[in-house]
C-alpha cells in the first residue's frame, strides 16, 4: 500500500501537469491574422537585412513615409521570421506556448519557494484564466519571460549574496531593449530591490541625514551599481539614448486611442469582460495580503510593497497589463501570505496538526479537482460561450485568415490602397514591397495630425473622404469590417455608392474597387449584387465559430441587410439561448425599426439580455430610447436612471434625463 507521502507526491505532479494543461489550452488559440501586428513583425525580420530605415522611419506607409519612428521591437521580428522560415505559423504558435510555459513555471517556482506548493497552486487557477486576456503571438511575451527571469535573479542574489550573478542581467537587458519596450519594468524591479536594500539601513542608521544617507548607500551600493550598468546596457540599441527613454515618450505622439490602452474602469462600462472581475478579485487579495504581511510581521517589505503598487498601477491604467499583473500577483500574494501562514502554523495547534498531516491529501485532491473543472470549462467555453477562449482552438492561422489575399492576388488588384488601422500589419506582410499601406497599427509611427485630420475624418466626413481619396488617387479599399470604431462603422455603411463596387468579403475583411480606376469589365465581373452578397454571407456562416457568426451578422447590418443579421442572430440563439450579448444584438435590430410591434419586441429581447447577465449602461440607454419612441416617458426615465446606477457619468443617460427634466418644467409630460 502506498504511503501518504507517496500519494501526496503523485498528486503534486498531477496538479502541476493540470496547471500546464490549462496554460496550453488558453494559449492554443489560432491566430486571427487580420487583427494582430504579427505580419509587420515578420516583415521587419525579413527586410531589416536589406534596408535599415525600418529601424528609424515609418517604412511601410505611403502617407507618412518619412515620419521618425523608434522601432523598439525589431529583434522580435528577426526571431519570429527565423522561426517562421522553419515551421510557419504553427511553429510560432508553439513557440508562444513554450515561452509562456517557461514564464509561468518560473513564476510558480518563485512563489513556491516563498509559500510552499499548495497556495501558489490554488492561486494559479484564476491567474491562468486572467492570462487569457493576452494570448497573441507578440513581442510582449518576451517581456513576460524577462520580467520573471529578472525577478528570479534578484531573489537568488538576495538569498545567496552571490552578487556576481547580477552580471547575467546585462546581456538579458541588451536583448530586452531591442525586443520590447517593457524593459523599463525590469529596470523598475532592480530599482525597487536597490531601494529595499537602502531604506532599512537609512531608517535605522544614526547621525545626521547626510551621514545616514552615505552609510546606507555604501551598504547597498552593489544594487545601485547594477542598476546603473543595466541602464547603460539598454543604450545598446539602434536608436541609442532615444531608444532608452522611448518608454517615457511613446504616448507624446499617440494620436489613435486603442482599447488595450484604456483603463479597467473605463472599459467595464462598455463591455462585458470577465477578466475585469477576476482582476479586481486578485487586486483585492493582493492588498489584503500586503496588510496581512504588516499585521503579522510588523515589518514593511519594501520590495513587495513597491512591486505591488507598480504592477497594480500598470494594470489599472491599461487593460493590456492585467495578464502581466497576474504573473506578478502569483509571486507577490504568495510572498505576502508567508507571515500569516507561519503565524497560523505556529499558534493554531489544531490547524497546524490537521493540515500538515491528516487533511493535506484532501487539500491536494481539492485543488486537482478545481483544475479539472477549469479544463472542462475551457473546453466548453471554446465551443459555446467564448468568454476566455475567444478564437478557435488550435495552432497556426484561423479559418480563412488569408482568403482575402488570395482574392486580391488572383484578380491582379492593385493600389493605392485605403485600409484601416487593424488590417495594416497583415497588408504589410502580404503586399510589401509591391504596395504600401495607408495606415497600420502603430499609433506612434504616424503624426497626431494624420489621425485626427485625415484618417478618422475620411471615414466620417464625406467631404474629407472625397478630398483625400482624390489626393492619394485611391484605387482599392481593403478594410476590416470587424473594426468596431464609430468612424469605421459609418464609413462601411456608406461606402457602396456610384463610385465604389463591393467585390469581396469574408469573415474578417472587405474589398471595394474604385469604378473610375478599374476597367469596366473587371468591375462587372467581380461586383457582388444583392443576391450574391446574401448567398455568400449565408455560406460563410455555415461552419463558422460563434465569434465569426456575430462578425458576419454585424457586416450584414452594415450592408443594409437587417433581415440577414436577424437570421444569423436567431440561429445563434437557438444554440446559445443564454448568451446575453446575442439577445442585445437582436434587440438592437428591432429597436432600429419603425413598427410599434418591433419596438415592443426589442424591449422583450433587451430584458432577456439583462437576465442573461449582459448588464451594461448602453443596454439601459437603448431601453430608454425605445420607451421614449413608444411614448412611455416614465419607463424611459427609469431605464436611464438604471444606466446611471452603473455609470454615474454616463453621457447619454444624463443628456436624456435632462431632456425629460426640461419637458416636465414645460408641463409637456408629467
Amino acid at each position: 500500500m502506498w504511503s501518504q507521502d507517496r500519494i501526496e507526491k503523485i498528486l503534486k505532479y498531477a496538479i502541476l501537469a493540470g496547471l500546464v494543461t490549462l496554460v496550453i489550452i488558453v494559449f492554443s488559440q489560432k491566430i486571427e491574422f487580420t487583427a494582430v501586428d504579427l505580419g509587420r513583425h515578420l516583415e521587419n525580420g525579413k527586410v531589416i537585412w536589406q534596408n535599415k530605415q525600418v529601424l528609424f522611419k515609418n517604412f511601410y506607409s505611403y502617407t507618412e513615409p518619412n515620419f521618425n519612428f523608434v522601432n523598439h521591437h525589431w529583434l522580435a521580428g528577426v526571431i519570429y521570421y527565423g522561426l517562421f522560415l522553419f515551421g510557419g505559423f504553427k511553429l510560432l504558435s508553439v513557440f508562444n506556448i513554450l515561452i509562456i510555459l517557461v514564464t509561468f513555471l518560473l513564476a510558480f517556482k518563485l512563489a513556491q519557494k516563498k509559500a510552499g506548493f499548495y497556495l501558489p497552486a490554488l492561486l494559479s487557477v484564476p491567474i491562468i484564466f486572467l492570462l487569457s486576456e493576452r494570448i497573441e503571438v507578440r513581442p510582449e511575451i518576451f517581456s513576460y519571460l524577462f520580467i520573471i527571469l529578472t525577478w528570479f535573479v534578484l531573489e537568488r542574489v538576495s538569498e545567496t549574496k552571490k552578487y556576481q550573478l547580477l552580471i547575467w542581467l546585462i546581456p538579458l537587458f541588451i536583448l530586452w531593449a531591442n525586443i520590447h519596450i517593457y524593459f523599463f519594468i525590469g529596470l523598475a524591479l532592480v530599482g525597487f530591490k536597490a531601494a529595499a536594500e537602502f531604506l532599512p539601513f537609512f531608517i535605522s542608521a544614526n547621525g545626521n541625514l547626510r551621514n545616514r544617507f552615505w552609510e546606507s548607500f555604501v551598504k547597498s551600493k552593489v544594487w545601485f551599481k547594477n542598476l546603473g550598468l543595466l541602464i547603460i546596457a539598454c543604450l545598446v540599441n539602434p536608436n541609442f539614448l532615444q531608444g532608452l527613454i522611448y518608454p517615457l515618450n511613446i504616448f507624446r505622439n499617440y494620436g489613435y486611442e486603442i482599447a488595450e490602452n484604456k483603463s479597467v474602469f473605463f472599459l467595464e462600462n462598455l463591455m462585458i469582460n470577465f477578466h475585469i472581475p477576476l482582476f479586481k478579485m486578485l487586486l483585492g487579495l493582493l492588498f489584503i495580503s500586503l496588510a496581512a504581511t504588516w499585521f503579522f510581521s510588523r515589518k514593511i517589505k519594501y520590495f513587495e510593497l513597491f512591486s505591488s503598487l507598480f504592477f497594480s498601477a500598470l494594470a489599472l491604467m491599461a487593460i493590456r497589463n492585467i495578464s502581466l499583473f497576474a504573473l506578478a500577483a502569483l509571486i507577490l500574494i504568495s510572498t505576502n501570505l508567508v507571515y500569516p501562514i507561519a503565524y497560523l502554523s505556529d499558534n493554531v495547534s489544531i490547524l497546524h496538526r490537521e493540515i500538515r498531516h491528516k487533511y493535506r491529501l484532501y487539500l491536494a485532491s481539492g485543488i486537482l479537482l478545481l483544475i479539472l473543472i477549469g479544463i472542462i470549462y475551457l473546453w466548453i467555453d471554446s465551443r459555446r460561450t467564448n468568454i476566455f477562449i475567444k478564437n478557435s482552438l488550435g495552432w497556426g492561422l484561423s479559418q480563412g485568415s488569408a482568403d482575402s489575399l488570395k482574392f486580391y492576388k488572383d484578380n491582379k488588384l492593385s493600389g493605392p490602397i485605403f485600409n484601416n488601422y487593424d488590417l495594416g500589419s497583415a497588408l504589410i506582410y502580404w503586399l510589401y514591397p509591391e504596395e504600401s499601406v495607408f495606415v497600420d497599427n502603430r499609433p506612434e509611427a504616424y503624426s497626431n495630425d494624420f489621425f485626427n485630420n485625415i484618417y478618422k475624418p475620411m471615414q466620417s466626413e464625406r467631404g474629407t473622404w472625397l478630398k483625400y481619396s482624390e489626393k492619394y488617387q485611391l484605387k482599392t479599399i481593403f478594410f476590416s469590417h470587424t473594426d468596431s470604431t464609430p468612424w469605421a462603422q459609418t464609413f462601411l455603411a456608406s461606402t457602396i455608392n456610384e463610385n465604389w463596387a463591393l467585390v469581396y468579403f469574408d469573415r474578417y475583411s472587405v474589398i471595394f474597387l474604385n469604378k473610375n480606376k478599374y476597367d469596366t469589365a473587371v468591375i462587372n465581373n467581380l461586383s457582388l449584387n444583392n443576391q450574391a452578397l446574401r448567398e455568400r454571407l449565408r455560406s460563410l456562416v455555415v461552419g463558422s465559430d460563434l465569434k465569426s457568426k456575430l462578425q458576419l451578422a454585424s457586416f450584414a447590418l452594415l450592408m443594409h441587410e437587417p433581415d440577414l443579421a436577424e437570421e444569423i442572430y436567431r440561429e445563434v440563439i437557438y444554440y446559445y439561448p443564454n448568451n446575453g450579448l446575442v439577445w442585445s444584438l437582436l434587440a438592437s435590430v428591432y429597436a432600429s425599426g419603425q413598427d410599434r410591434g418591433a419596438l415592443i419586441k426589442s424591449l422583450d429581447y433587451f430584458q432577456r439580455s439583462l437576465r442573461a447577465g449582459h448588464v451594461l449602461p448602453e443596454i439601459y440607454n437603448q431601453i430608454g430610447l425605445v420607451n421614449w419612441r413608444l411614448g412611455d416617458y416614465k419607463k424611459a426615465e427609469v431605464a436611464w436612471r438604471s444606466a446611471l446606477k452603473i455609470e454615474r457619468k454616463n453621457a447619454s443617460a444624463l443628456y436624456y434625463l435632462e431632456q425629460i427634466r426640461q419637458l416636465k418644467l414645460q408641463g409637456r409630460i408629467q
